[in-house]
């Protein structure tokens, strides 16, 4: 672990290995899943992991996450868009009043446009993070006795 770095530890089981060396691990949602309700109400959630420890299918194990992906990740997916939305909102008020057109009319069309551009932002970072080793999960321990 890196000096600094703050490392969520979760417990999961290994339901799944994959070809590229990850494996899928089920975990049962917790008070911060729970209340961020972007899962659509599941009870458990598959998460990748890599698998430094090989761990195999049906064991119990522990993993860790980088805090600071989950805060990230969070603003990418929620409040960004949202920002981009805004701004896309007032961008198409200035455009209005400096061309004299509809200012409801062109508030509407940008806060439409900067939201699919918000939206085009959350799957380049989701692109993004789904490549880069150091943000998945990993695989740190196989529990005995479970």
């Amino acid at each position: 672990m890196k000096e600094g770095v703050r490392m969520k530890i979760e417990e999961g089981t290994v339901v799944g290995l994959n070809d590229n060396g990850l494996v899928d691990v089920k975990v049962g949602r917790h008070s911060d899943c729970i209340s961020c309700g972007a899962c659509d109400g599941a009870q458990h959630i598959v998460v990748q992991a890599l698998n430094p420890v090989g761990a195999k299918v049906g064991q119990h194990v522990k993993f860790e996450m980088r805090e600071v992906n989950i805060v990230i990740g969070a603003f990418v997916c929620f409040i960004m868009p949202l920002l981009v939305a805004a701004a896309g909102v007032f961008i198409g008020r200035l455009v209005a009043q400096s061309q004299a057109m509809d200012v409801v009319n062109l508030e509407i069309a940008g806060g439409i446009i900067g939201f699919l551009i918000g939206v085009v932002g959350v799957k380049l970072f989701d692109r993004k993070i789904t490549n880069d080793a150091n943000a998945r999960p990993k695989i740190v321990e196989v529990v005995q006795g479970r």
